[in-house]
């Protein structure tokens, strides 16, 4: 209570303080004088801070400029060879322009919510009758409504040029793409025929004077790189890049024995020791690369924008060769205990030199970027080197399965000859198909279809092994038996959700690298980067239909998460009622089971609701479902429909509750659970009879605890008309007052119900003492009664039937 108090009084001494603060401020933004004729108005001043500070006329005009200058560029006229490139650098650029409007305007919106505030604490102006305002306070006004209409004006701006950037980002990727389609499907006359070396030979001297003079001004850049003093840095750069790579190699033993020494062993190791040296591959090769070259391009005269263009391209190509050189390694090492994938020594020594050859093919696919892209040599030069690469690099796709083949048939092994034959006929088949195309003329096609393949090959190898990693990381480090798994546990988190997280963790990495696997297959056969970010972003948001929803990657996944998250939450919330707030209450066990059912779904219907909120749909957009659903009530969903809003009158009104002895369709038991669509009724044999909830509004049922009080129980006995009632009656009574459990201060009752067919029903009722289970009670005073009937000869017909509420 103390700290309670000295919380409202600190919070009071606060907002006091601020308040003063405030009015003492020399704005008189908030003056408001009642004496209209001492007040002198100030000097208009500018309030909290000048908008054209944040976004100022130079900068809309300049982002105008930029989209008109965009959309200028994108309505020229270019060659197939520089389409590509010159689009996706309007495309980065209208993308940029896209993301500079959404950010101001986040940073406009703070301040038209404050001056609109400002507005709303200041009032309307007076009218025509009512009496003046203060001219300091209209003064006021009139500055405010004119900060707000230029911050309005911003805002309209950015928006118009938001819209316009992003429809140009959709004009260009459209064009981009179709510049594609139309480029890979394009055919040039096939090297097989005279035309294709009439039209080469014409262009020659042309495009071997272009490539002398690239290879000129190399020479006249490495010339000037090792002149004079010049050559100790550049020797150093080389000398340095030569250092990394060394220690990249013999970095692999240091790997492996740390690995060996901190992880246990098993799969783990060789998966962790081959994503680590991938990695360090990556960065040496990488880093290796642009200090050689950035040694040599150093204040080099010499050094002009192809060369910048041509190093920038090959210097993608050294990580990616790095990766497959360390990958070759790994997979393939001469130690069978690092390998991720078993296979025998043999298969391993005759695919040793294929990643060395596909790292060279990469070296050649980065200079050949460069040669489609930016060279200015003629077309069919290109596309005679695009072939060349192509009929130089084929052959490695069938020649690794060919090796795999002979080593089965070396090993005898009989599962693996099938799966084997298919890679061959698979590799094959696309070998003659590049070939084919090659021959015909369709070169793109053919240069695409390698390039593809040999990025989605370093691509799902990467990603193959990040999803081994985590699968077996979680599968030896995190079960509840794992030394990690028993810390989590000992933290409080129950083993049963550790090892189901060991499963589903991994299950949602391999959804997202598959997510990964997709963005890389639709960037084209680049490798960019940028291009795949794209890709990913557009598989996440997705965009909007015309009817509103909004189907994509981040809703599927947030809708698959939703429940997950509601079902913890509502097993939460229920718990806290049972624990906390229903032994507070005075409600008896249906009355809470009704609660909770009730909250139970109408929380889940709140998280469909959401589902359906997340995937953008309406209820518009569900009228066509409604209307199917209409129908389908009419023809065939009458008792679903019926038996659902049964269950709900069941549990709103509780004519009948959980714990109550009822008798329906000649059937009596103890009702056990009340759904939406059905009621358990327990039998006296231990089955479950399941009824609809339909029955109990529609048909007649006998609630036999319906008006007994808590705790109370009851029990029926039959007994021939030759008895002596008056006895049987009295030892009933004296019976249950003693029986052990029995509440003494509600006298138990005798009372005889009906006389038919021969025998007369004689009901005792009895109370149960607070605190103890009334079955157990019923049940020994059952036994007691029975004794007492047998030791003074008393007959009974008809078994007993045992009442309780």
């Amino acid at each position: 209570m103390r700290l309670k108090r000295f919380c409202s009084l600190f919070l009071a001494c606060f907002v006091l303080t601020q308040g003063a603060l405030l009015f003492a401020a020399p704005s008189p933004l908030l003056a408001a004088d009642t004496d209209n004729t001492s007040v002198t108005p100030p000097a208009p001043t500018t309030l909290i801070t000048n908008t054209s500070d944040i976004v100022s006329n130079s900068t809309l005009e300049s982002i105008g400029s930029e989209i008109s200058a965009i959309y200028q560029s994108s309505q020229q006229e270019r060659t197939n060879g520089q389409s590509t490139t010159e689009l996706a650098a309007l495309l980065r650029r209208a993308n940029a322009v896209a993301t500079q409007t959404d950010t101001l305007q986040a940073r406009l919106k703070p301040y038209q919510a404050v001056y609109q505030n400002f507005l709303d604490i200041l009032g309307k102006p007076p009218g025509k009758d009512e009496p003046a305002e203060a001219a300091s306070i209209t003064e006021q006004r009139k500055l405010l409504l004119k900060k707000q209409q230029d911050i309005n004006s911003r805002m309209t701006r950015l928006k118009l040029y938001q819209v316009e950037a992003q429809q140009l980002v959709n004009e260009l990727r459209q064009h981009g793409t179709a510049i594609q389609q139309a480029t890979l499907w394009q055919r040039f006359p096939s090297p097989l025929g005279v035309n294709f070396w009439s039209q080469f030979t014409s262009n020659f001297h042309t495009d071997t004077t272009r490539l002398s003079a690239l290879g000129g001004e190399a020479l006249g850049v490495l010339g000037v790189a090792f002149s004079g003093k010049r050559i100790f840095i550049s020797l150093g750069g080389i000398a340095l890049s030569a250092l990394l790579l060394v220690g990249w190699f013999f970095s692999h033993g240091i790997i492996r024995r740390l690995v060996a020494r901190v992880l246990p062993a098993g799969r783990i190791r060789p998966i962790i020791a081959t994503l680590l040296c991938g990695v360090l591959s990556l960065l040496a090769w990488g880093f290796a690369f642009q200090i050689f070259w950035s040694v040599l391009a150093f204040d080099n005269s010499a050094l002009d924008e192809d060369l910048t263009t041509l190093g920038s391209m090959m210097g993608a190509q050294f990580p990616l060769c790095g990766l497959v050189i360390e990958l070759g390694f790994c997979l393939l090492s001469r130690h069978p205990e690092w390998r991720i994938f078993p296979m025998s020594d043999t298969i391993a020594r005759n695919l040793r030199l294929f990643p060395l050859w596909l790292a060279a093919a990469l070296i050649m696919r980065g200079f050949l970027r460069y040669i489609d892209t930016q060279s200015g040599i003629s077309m069919l030069s290109v596309q005679l080197m695009d072939g060349l690469y192509v009929l130089a690099v084929s052959p490695l796709l069938f020649v690794i399965p060919q090796e795999l083949r002979i080593s089965d048939q070396t090993d005898n092994t009989p599962s693996q000859p099938s799966r084997t034959q298919f890679l061959i006929s698979l590799a094959m088949g696309i070998s003659i198909v590049c070939w084919l195309a090659v021959f015909s003329g369709y070169i793109p096609l053919a240069y695409t279809i390698i390039s593809w393949l040999s990025m989605m090959a370093i691509s799902m190898t990467g990603l193959l092994l990040l999803s081994l990693l985590v699968t077996v990381t979680a599968s030896t480090l995190f079960p509840a038996g794992a030394p990690l798994g028993r810390h989590l546990v000992e933290l409080g988190l129950p083993p049963r959700f550790v090892n189901q997280m060991c499963v589903v963790v991994p299950g949602i990495v391999n959804v997202l690298l598959l997510a990964v696997v997709y963005a890389v297959a639709t960037s084209g056969g680049g490798f960019d980067p940028q291009q795949i970010w794209h890709q990913l972003y557009w598989l996440f948001h997705g965009q909007a239909s015309t009817d509103g929803s909004h189907i994509s990657l981040d809703a599927i996944l947030l809708c698959a998460v939703l429940p997950v998250a509601g079902y913890y939450a509502i097993s939460i919330l229920k718990s806290w009622f049972q624990q906390r707030f229903f032994p507070t209450t005075r409600l008896d066990i249906g009355a809470q089971a009704s609660i909770l059912s009730i909250l139970s779904y109408a929380a889940w219907i709140l998280v469909g609701l959401s589902m359906l909120a997340v995937l953008g749909v309406t209820v518009k957009s569900m009228t066509w479902v409604v209307s199917a659903l209409s129908v389908g009530i009419g023809f065939g969903l009458q008792s679903i429909v019926q038996n659902f809003v049964s269950g709900i009158i069941l549990m709103a009104e509780r004519p009948v509750s959980i714990g109550d002895v009822v008798t329906i369709a000649g059937v009596t038991g103890t009702v056990e659970r009340i759904s939406v669509r059905s009621t358990d009724i327990r039998l006296d044999d231990q089955s479950t009879m399941i009824v609809p909830n339909s029955q109990f509004i529609t048909s007649a049922v006998k609630n036999a605890t319906r008006a007994q009080k808590p705790g109370v129980f009851t029990i029926e006995l039959n007994l021939p008309f030759a008895s002596d009632l008056d006895k049987a009656m009295d030892v009933m009574a004296r019976t249950l007052a003693t029986c052990k459990d029995v509440d003494e201060s509600m006298r138990p009752t005798v009372s005889m119900s009906s006389v038919s067919d021969g025998s007369a029903l004689l009901i005792g009722s009895a109370k149960a003492m607070s605190g103890t289970d009334v079955k157990v009670v019923r049940s020994a005073a059952l036994f007691e009664i029975w004794k007492a009937f047998q030791e003074n000869k008393i007959p009974v017909t008809v078994r007993q039937n045992l009442i309780t509420v």
